[in-house]
């Protein structure tokens, strides 16, 4: 079963329950039925921060995504037993309504640029 967690979207205005129906929709979607995301919504000056530390880029961004790829409990390799630990989606809805993309379409972006990771992540 997979737990979508969300943080600050009725700050935003957002309605929660269909962040986690998106969530879950797109995790299903990729083959993920035992994984934990966190979705969280931030204002255009936190996701720069972030865009400046991690990137290295002096601009705010509609998405940024922070991969974990664990398993819990932890150890070295993921089985059906264990829930995956995905990692976080960072959503500015300020960034997206100035580009014109939805939140969905950002949570499947942003599941989609986490999966790309799992080949790549040294404990798999």
């Amino acid at each position: 079963m997979n737990s979508v967690l969300i943080k600050s979207a009725k700050e935003f205005g957002l309605s929660e329950e269909k962040i986690l129906a998106w969530g879950e929709k797109y995790l299903l979607k990729n083959g993920l039925d035992n994984c934990e995301l966190s979705i969280i919504f931030v204002k255009p000056e936190k996701i720069l921060s972030f865009n400046r530390k991690y990137r290295n880029l002096d601009e705010a961004t509609s998405v940024l995504t922070f991969f974990q790829g664990q398993a819990y409990p932890f150890d070295k390799r993921i089985t059906p037993e264990k829930t995956l630990i995905l990692g976080d989606i960072v959503i500015c809805p300020e960034q997206a309504e100035q580009k014109n993309l939805t939140i969905e379409f950002l949570i499947n972006h942003g599941i989609k640029n986490l999966l790309s990771e799992i080949s790549t992540a040294k404990s798999f």
